[in-house]
Order: C-alpha cells, then sequence, then structure tokens
C-alpha cells in the first residue's frame, strides 16, 4: 500500500463509510432484484420480461468484467468515476420511472430492459474501482469495520425510510407509492455521489498514468486465452464444480421477489414488506456468518444452501396449498434467503482466497466471473421463459433442487488448512 499523509489517511475513512451507507440504502430502495421486479410486475409488463431482466442485468455486467476491468484497473484516480457510476444509477431509475409514467406497455418495456443493462454494466464498473480504492486507501480492518458499517447502518436507513414513505404513501395508487421509494433511492445514489468526492486522493503523474492506460488494454484473444488455460489447473476445476451450482442458487434473490411481486403488487404493504426483509437480512448477514466464516467457510456455504431449499419447499408447499396469499409469508421466505446468499456470497470468495494460488489468483478471478455470468445469463432467461409459460413456482422448483445438489457440492470441498487463520 502506498503511504499517504496520515491526514488524508483519517479522513477518507469517514468519508468513504459514510459514502457506503449511502450507497446501501440507495440501492436497498432501488434495487434490481427485488424493487424493480415489483415494479414490472405492477406495470402489468410480460412475465417473461419481468424474469429476463435478470439474464439481461447479468449482460451488463458480464461485458462489464470481461472488457472493462483491466482498464479500470489502469486508472490511477478513481473518485469521480465512482461518483459518475452513483449518478449513472440514479439516471437509469429516473428515466425507467418517467417512461412508465406515460403508461405505454411497450415504451415501459423497451425502458427496463436499457435500464437494466446499463445497470449491470455500471455496477460492476463500480465494483471494481470500490476494490480497487479500498485496497490502496484503506487498511484490513478499516475494510471490514467500512463493509459491517455499510450493511447494517444502511439496512437500518433503509427499514426507517421505507417505514416512512409507506406511512405518506398507504393510500396513494401502486405506482405511486412505488415511485416514491424509487425516488428516495435516486436522492441517496446522489448523495452518496456528493460524498465520495469528499475524498482525499493523492497526485499522479500524468505520464505515468498515460502508461498505466496503455498496458491496461488487452485483445479479446488474449481475454479467452486467459480463459481456457486456468482449466488445466486442477485448484481450478475443482472450485468450478462447487461454484457453478452456486449460480442458480443467487437466483432464489430475484425469483423469490418475482413470486411475491405476482401475488401482492396491488397491496398497500406489499413492496415495503419486501424492502424490509431484504434490508433485516443484509443487517442479520453481517455478526451471523462472521462467526460461522472465521471457524468454516464450508459450514457457511453448506447452511446457506440448506436454507434456500427449506425457504422454497415449504414456500412452495404453501404455494400449491393456496394458503400463500399473506405478504408476511414471502416476506419470511425472502428474509431467509437474503441472509442464506449474503453468507454464501462471502464465504465462497473467501474460500476462492484460500485455494487459488497467489500467482493465478487474478486470471483466476477472471475466468471464473466470466463463466459464472454466462452460465447466470443462459440459466435466468430459461427460467423467466418457465415462469411465463407455466408460473413462477416451477422456476423455484428448480432452484430448490440445484441449492439441494449445491449442498453436497459444497460439503465436498477441501477445507484449506489455513482457514480461520488468514481470514481473522
Amino acid at each position: 500500500m502506498a503511504e499517504k499523509p496520515t491526514g488524508s489517511a483519517r479522513r477518507n475513512v469517514p468519508v468513504l463509510a459514510s459514502q457506503g451507507i449511502l450507497s446501501q440504502v440507495a440501492w436497498t430502495l432501488g434495487s434490481p432484484s427485488i424493487v424493480l421486479p415489483f415494479l414490472a410486475v405492477s406495470l402489468e409488463l410480460p412475465m417473461f420480461l419481468a424474469g429476463a431482466l435478470v439474464s439481461i442485468r447479468m449482460t451488463g455486467s458480464m461485458i462489464s468484467d470481461i472488457f472493462l476491468a483491466h482498464p479500470i484497473a489502469a486508472q490511477t484516480r478513481k473518485k469521480r468515476g465512482i461518483a459518475l457510476t452513483e449518478l449513472g444509477l440514479g439516471g437509469c431509475l429516473l428515466m425507467a420511472l418517467a417512461i412508465a409514467s406515460t403508461g405505454s406497455v411497450t415504451l415501459t418495456a423497451i425502458a427496463f430492459v436499457v435500464a437494466f443493462f446499463l445497470i449491470g454494466l455500471i455496477e460492476e464498473s463500480q465494483s471494481l474501482m470500490l476494490s480497487d480504492l479500498f485496497g490502496d486507501q484503506l487498511k484490513s480492518k478499516s475494510r471490514m469495520i467500512i463493509r459491517y458499517l455499510q450493511l447494517g447502518a444502511g439496512g437500518l436507513g433503509a427499514i426507517g425510510l421505507v417505514l416512512l414513505i409507506h406511512e405518506v404513501t398507504k393510500e396513494d395508487p401502486p405506482f405511486s407509492r412505488h415511485s416514491a421509494v424509487i425516488a428516495a433511492s435516486v436522492v441517496f445514489f446522489l448523495f452518496s455521489a456528493l460524498c465520495i468526492l469528499g475524498m482525499a486522493e493523492a497526485r499522479t503523474d500524468p505520464a505515468s498514468e498515460e502508461k498505466s492506460q496503455h498496458a491496461g488494454r488487452r485483445s479479446v484473444r488474449s481475454i479467452v486465452s486467459g480463459i481456457t488455460d486456468m482449466f488445466a489447473e486442477h485448484w481450478f476445476r475443482r472450485y468450478l464444480v462447487m461454484r457453478l451450482p452456486l449460480v442458480v442458487v443467487s437466483l432464489s434473490v430475484p425469483f423469490f421477489a418475482l413470486i411475491a411481486a405476482e401475488a401482492h403488487h396491488a397491496s398497500a404493504k406489499g413492496l415495503t414488506a419486501m424492502i424490509v426483509s431484504s434490508a433485516s437480512g443484509y443487517l442479520v448477514s453481517a455478526p451471523l456468518w462472521q462467526a460461522v466464516n472465521l471457524k468454516s467457510h464450508r459450514a457457511v456455504m453448506v447452511a446457506g444452501n440448506l436454507m434456500v431449499a427449506t425457504t422454497g419447499i415449504v414456500l412452495l408447499a404453501f404455494h400449491y396449498a393456496h394458503i400463500d396469499h399473506e405478504v408476511h409469508l414471502h416476506a419470511i421466505a425472502l428474509f431467509v434467503v437474503s441472509v442464506a446468499t449474503t453468507g454464501i456470497s462471502s464465504a465462497r470468495k473467501l474460500y476462492f482466497l484460500d485455494v487459488a494460488p497467489k500467482e493465478q489468483r487474478i486470471q483466476g478471478a477472471a475466468a471464473i466471473k466470466s463463466i459464472c455470468r454466462l452460465t447466470a445469463v443462459a440459466l435466468s432467461a430459461m427460467l423467466a421463459a418457465v415462469a411465463h409459460m407455466h408460473e413462477v413456482a416451477l422456476a423455484i422448483v428448480f432452484i430448490v433442487l440445484v441449492s439441494i445438489w449445491a449442498t453436497f457440492a459444497c460439503y465436498r470441498i477441501v477445507q484449506p488448512p489455513n482457514v480461520g487463520k488468514s481470514q481473522a
């Protein structure tokens, strides 16, 4: 880590913590996995499109991973880029909301497709910039504190705001209620963008910056070659066998939200309950999975997969028994899968750091992300087609079956000897 003035380092910690909290509130209130599908269903967009929005967002993220990762890494100053991505995310939400207000189903469908693609592209670009920025600006302990503050304070803030918006707009029609939530999200994206600009960033030499940008450019052939070369590594193939079923498990949140939207999009408390559930899931996840992760990454992944499978089975039983009309049932289900998938996501990343050789981590991570993004795009499109032609419940049946498979795949992984030490 490069040396920086003590005053700047101390100033950056609260700035980055504040920006993370504001961004978490914005993401929770304008969630592409929960809030926007709710809005899509309430606007009577085709169920196939509502489900396919997951694939469209993944496509944007995949393009960012493959083609923008190295140019972004070559940028030495990133706070302005992060601020622009926050404004871009807010702009995508505003654009979709403005066009939806016209009442044209065709224009609204086009707007949602464009918005989700851009959100995926911008979100992943921002993630790459933030990872690099946090690595340069903060020590390990500060990164951990900021991450837990972001989940905890951001989750609490989102819960308080959505309850307040619910009280103010509960007599309004569904579109007005949903619009108020998304408008609040846009405001917090703006606050987050302004906040990050307060960070102190070291000055860089223009000549060295231009040299770094040139070094960051890669051809498509070199990108594809880097991915295929990784299949020669035994650790990579073993990790991929465990990782691929988790792609389907990660789709549980948007599809559980979709079945909830199908049942409760006209309810005055449907969207509020879903946002409170997901925010509470983030709040609970931090202390719960941190404690288990210190003992075993495998235990977190096995427990998380079992939680998704069990919750899906219970929800399906209530659905086919025609007793799933209570909004609290879907809220509880979404809470559980939010906790589960947050834990799985953290544990698999930590496990990757344990098993990947240091000299192959970057190349291995890029290959894993590319393969998993492609798989997610294909599978989410398939599940969207199933939801459209039949019902969303059948998509959840598939997610439950793969979650059970993922439980065994994660149980069979080899525990690294240094687990619990390097991450302590």
